[in-house]
This record gives structure tokens, sequence and C-alpha cells, in this order.
């Protein structure tokens, strides 16, 4: 806000960090001695199991950026911060006025990166994104160690998480659900060592991982009430009151501090919108902001619905861990848009019969509490897969628990779960094999060949970059509005892509009205997905509860508009690009 995002602040903040980082490992006493006994092959096997993800993950996070909300947001909005050197406000992008706490990771990455070239910075983006991947898999393992977890069952405790196909495409996305899952476990461990018998350190660290989860994004909220109850459990626990009453307020005050942390991005979001909450809880705290208003806002609420399919009833919600575990599709919305795997459904059962027999200690009982009431709140909410993150996290540090539990040998158990874990690693390895990112990242692949290959649109926004002059205004309909490879100014509605466009072709009564107002709006040229705009069957400008005549003549309008009366530069049988006359 202050002009600071500069190349010279960025290396005199990442001193500052290795210094800490430094200070920390003195500290810790950080000993690298060999272990008494080499690993055996299961433990080896578990530490590939960990290795193979991570290492493929990092190869696709530092390829350019391919990922819906990455484009939209999660770079497009560093990007356009460091142009002009400070947090602004960029008109129409919803997500902006969020939290956005670990996109500034990747803020400084690219700061850095930059000073060798755009690529590097682009890169460096990439990498400091995907560093949350291997910081989450080392809380787990050191979590699980903590509990008196051998390494081997430690080791897969890791695996579970690492084998999660949806962990490894927000990993090599530049996605930001792993820093939460991240600060989430923390927060819950921190809470857990508190609750049995941890002084004002365990204090702290719940204070510090809650405000980061918080300004990670608003889902942090979801631990926050078991994290609440967690701490009147303690206090009822306490010997007398006078000892409840003090360890009460110690709890909510480390709570209340998380808040605090957390509180400068929704005071943002405050400021800019009227609420807090925006763009969610429309009817409890509505509000504004450009490009978005009170009919989009029941959209958005009908969009986060379709996740998981709906309606939804009792049954769905029943089989719903079996359905995650045999189902799950890339992209696709109705399927969870990612892959779960079968890991974890088949370390539930072991769960179960743990806690049954009260098998699982204190702190590993309170990371099943987390994990399932995560998972409940999920399943009640907008079922997108990697919004699940933190609760297979926590999922995961308990299945290997109840196995080493459950077993006179830990290790029995535990390279069933290994075994278990195959799958989501050849999902994994299918997935990387057909995005090829590894030449590119290498650099013996040119990067426009390979975003040609990713993104049927990138053409067009070449086309724009290098054609167009630099005064032009481009009005996107149905491309995604990917901004972040775009060079020139646009204009566009945030995921409902066509709403203005819709509703212009409703009110205006010929195309030279709508052309008219695209002029108005300083819009000198159009990039639009035709197929299924002029479409009948499927185009969004047909009202089925309006006359076909009214129909066919909407349709008329918005292809003179787009077509007829315009100069096409570039077209095929999806895209269409053209200039108004």
């Amino acid at each position: 806000m202050v002009g600071l995002y500069r190349p010279d602040v960025a290396v005199v903040t990442l001193s500052i960090g290795l210094g800490l980082a430094g200070l920390a490992f003195g500290r810790a006493r950080v000993s690298l001695r060999l272990a008494d006994r080499p690993d055996d092959l299961f433990t080896r096997l578990a530490f590939a199991s960990v290795v193979l993800p991570v290492t493929l993950a990092a190869v696709a996070a530092l390829a350019p950026p391919t990922a819906k909300d990455t484009l939209q947001y999660h770079i497009a909005l560093p990007k356009a911060w460091l142009a002009v050197g400070a947090l602004v406000d960029v008109p129409y992008n919803i997500p902006g006025l969020r939290a956005l706490g670990a996109e500034m990771s990747g803020v400084w990455g690219m700061l850095l990166g930059r000073l060798l070239s755009p690529r590097a910075g682009e890169a460096a983006f990439g990498a400091a994104m995907f560093a949350y991947f291997p910081l989450l898999l080392a809380v787990v393992h050191g979590w699980a160690r903590e509990r008196g977890l051998g390494r081997g069952p430690a080791l897969t405790a890791a695996a579970l998480v690492a084998s999660a196909p949806v962990a490894w495409e927000v990993a090599g996305a530049s996605y930001v659900d792993l820093a939460l899952a991240l600060y989430v476990v923390l927060a819950f461990r921190a809470a857990a060592r508190w609750s049995t018998g941890g002084g004002r350190a365990a204090l702290a660290e719940l204070a510090l991982a809650l405000g980061f989860a918080l300004s990670v994004k608003p889902l942090a909220a979801a631990a926050l009430v078991l994290l609440a109850l967690l701490v009147l459990l303690r206090a009822r626990r306490a010997h007398g009151q006078r000892d409840g009453a003090r360890l009460a307020t110690a709890g909510v005050a480390a709570l209340a501090l998380g808040v605090l942390i957390g509180s400068p991005w929704y005071l943002r979001t405050w400021l800019l919108t009227g609420s807090p909450l925006f763009p969610f809880f429309p009817g409890l705290w509505p509000g504004e902001a450009l490009g978005w208003d009170e009919t989009r806002a029941v959209l958005f609420q009908a969009f986060n619905a379709q996740y998981g399919g709906d309606p939804k009833g009792p049954l769905d919600y029943l089989l719903l861990p079996v359905r995650l575990a045999l189902m799950g599709r890339r992209d696709v919305p109705l399927e969870w848009e990612s892959v779960c795997g079968p890991a974890f459904l088949a370390g539930t059962p072991l769960v179960a019969l743990a806690l049954w027999r009260r098998q699982l200690d204190a702190e590993l009982g309170i990371a099943a509490a987390g994990g399932a009431w995560l998972f409940a709140w999920w399943a009640l909410s907008a079922q997108v897969l990697r919004y699940l993150l933190p609760a297979t996290a926590l999922w995961a540090l308990v299945v290997a628990g109840a196995a080493a539990a459950l077993a006179d040998n830990a290790r029995v158990l535990s390279r069933a779960l290994l075994m278990a874990t195959l799958g989501g690693q050849l999902v994994i390895l299918a997935w990387f094999v057909g995005d090829d990112p590894l030449r590119v990242a290498l650099g013996t692949e040119p990067r426009d060949a390979y975003l040609t290959r990713r993104l049927d649109y990138y053409p067009y926004y070449r086309l724009i970059n290098e054609t167009l002059p630099t005064d032009a205004t481009v009005w996107l309909i149905d491309v995604r509005r990917d901004t972040y490879h775009l060079e020139r100014p646009y204009v566009g509605d945030y995921l409902f892509e066509d709403y203005t466009l819709r509703r212009w072709v409703a009110e205006a009564g010929s195309a030279a009205e709508l052309r008219a107002r695209a002029r108005a709006a300083g819009i000198t040229h159009l990039l639009v997905r035709h197929d299924v705009l002029f479409d009948p069957a499927r185009s969004v400008l047909v009202d089925d509860s309006r006359p076909d005549a009214e129909n066919r003549a909407r349709l008329a309008r918005a292809r003179a508009f787009l077509v007829d009366e315009a100069r096409v530069l570039r077209a095929d049988q999806k895209f269409l690009l053209a200039a108004l006359p």
C-alpha cells in the first residue's frame, strides 16, 4: 500500500527471513547425526512415496502457470501490484477483495526472480507457492514422530497426503490451499499441546497459526469454531473455578490474537465493499463492488452448490466418503474438480476401531476431531476438493497413528496403507505425463509453445499482445477471463463471464445499440467463445421462459454485434477475435 514492492525491499526481506531461520535452527539445536540403524525397505519405500509427488510437483510449479484460478487472481493480482509497486484494487477482480496472505509469499519470490528475468520471476512465484507442500508434509511427519511413531509409519502419514492427487495438483498450480492446510494443522497441533498441559508457548503458536490461516482464506473460520470449543473444554477440566477461568481467559485471548493477526485483510475488504464477508453471505451482510451485484451473489451461491452434484440428498452425504475415494475428475465441478484417491477411505476403519478401543492418545484424538469436523463442514458447504486439504492432512496423521496403535508391529498396517497410496501415485504420474511440464521447466520447450498446447485460447492472447495497439481494450466473453498472460487493458465479468453481454442483449433493441454501449465503456475489441454462445441449445442468451421468436431475435442481435458488423481479426470453431467498427 505504500509502494514498497521493489527488488531492493525484497532482498532485505529475504535476508531478514534467512537470518530468522538461522536463529530458529540454532535455538532448536538441530542435529544431523545418522540414525542408529539404517532404514529398512519399508521405510525407504515410504520415503520414495513422499519424494516422488513432491519432485513432480516442483517441476510443475516451475512451468508457466496454466491453472484457472492462478491465472485469474493468484498470480494475476501480484503481477498487477508489481506493475505499480503497491497493493492496489484491481477493478472487476472480485477475488482481489478477499484475504490474500499466501499470495504475498509469491510476490516476494516474483520480485527476486525478476532480478534475472520475467520468466525467472514467474518461476519464483511458483516455487514460493510450491514450498507450502513440503512444509506441510514435514509438519505431518514431525507431529507423527512427536506422538511416538517410528520413521516408517511417520513417513506413511506424510505419504498419505503427498499421494493425494489433489494435493499434488494444488502444489504445482500455485494455489493457496496447501498454505491453509499447513497453518490449520499447526493451529490444531498447538491447541492439542496446550490442551494436554502445554503452556504459553503453545498458545503463542496457536495465535500465530490461526492468524496466518485466516489471512489465507476465510475457510479457516471453520477451524476457529472447533478450536474455541477445545479451549472451553480445557477450561472445564481445570481443578477449581479460578484455574478454569484463568485457562479460559488465556485460551480465548490466544484465539482473539489470532483473529487480530488475520484481521487486516478483512478490514480491507470491509473498507472496499462494505462487508468483511464479501462476497459470501450476502443475505447476512451484503457488500458492493464494481462488477458485482445481488444477482451475481445469488448465482455465486448456486455455482458453489454444483460441486459434488446438486441437489444432494441424505444418501449422497452418507456415501460421500466412498464416492470421494472411487470417483473424482479433474476440472469437473460435479465430481469435486479433482481426485482424492482410496487411501483415506482405507484408513478410516482403523481410526474408528482405535477410537472405539480408546487407543489413540489425546493429541491424536484432537487431530481426529479436527479432521472429522472440517470434513463435515466441507460436506455441507462448497464441495471443492482442494478445500478439504486441511482435513486430509489431519486425517493422514490420525490414520497412521491408528495403524501404529492397533498392530503389535506398527509396520504391518503401515505397509497396507502405503500400498493404498499407489492408486494416487499413478494418477499423479498420469497427470504429469499428460501436462508434460518438464521440457518447459528445463528450458528446452519455448514458453509460447507450452502455453499454446495447454491453453486453447492462448494463440489469441498472443495475437492481442503482438498486434493490437497499447490503448486497445479487449472485452473477454466466456474465455475464462484468465488475464495473467494478457498484456493489453481488458474488461470482463468475473466467474459469470457472459453476464453483462446477456443483460445488454436482453435490453438493447439492435446491434447498433450494443455497439454504442460497448464503445461508451471504452471497449475496442472482443474476444469471445462463440461455439456455445450461438448454439440455441446451450446459449445463455436463450431464456426458456420467453417466446421462441424473442430468443431468436436475441441470438441474431448478438451475432450481428459480435460477427456481422464487427471486423473479424481471427476465428476458429471455438473462439473469435474482432474489432468494433
